[in-house]
């Protein structure tokens, strides 16, 4: 039967994490968190740049386009809508993708002061 330590060092090879010591597993953890977030920062700040110009397209279409291709105005009102729903999702995701970073950084330097105080305690 596998230890535990053989079952956590075969999980973190699967996701792509050398093994080592709990402090560089998590320190490692935490700079793929934070490509993680920055990646999706600007994909959500593109997200909407797109999301306004679309809004500004579709404002001119339907001043420009008027009753004979009166079809066209919704069609657009709907992509500007489905573009809105986008950026919102990923504005969400980016929020709790930065809590849960944030959550795991307190949680790493939490560790380090315990292990600290363990250090200390063992030495007196």
């Amino acid at each position: 039967m596998a230890t535990e330590k053989n079952i956590r060092d075969e999980l973190l090879q699967q996701n792509g994490i050398a093994t080592g010591t709990p402090s560089t597993i998590a320190e490692e953890i935490l700079t793929r968190d934070a490509a993680r977030v920055r990646r999706l920062k600007r994909v959500t700040a593109a997200s909407w740049i797109v999301f306004l110009i679309c809004l500004i397209a579709a404002g001119c279409i339907e001043a420009i386009v008027r009753p004979p291709q009166d079809y066209f105005a919704p069609v657009a009102i709907i992509g500007v809508q489905a573009v809105l729903l986008i950026a919102v999702s990923l504005t969400i995701a980016l929020y709790v993708r930065e809590r849960t970073l944030t959550m795991r950084q307190i949680q790493a330097r939490l560790s380090g002061i315990e292990e600290q105080l363990r250090r200390l305690s063992e030495k007196e």
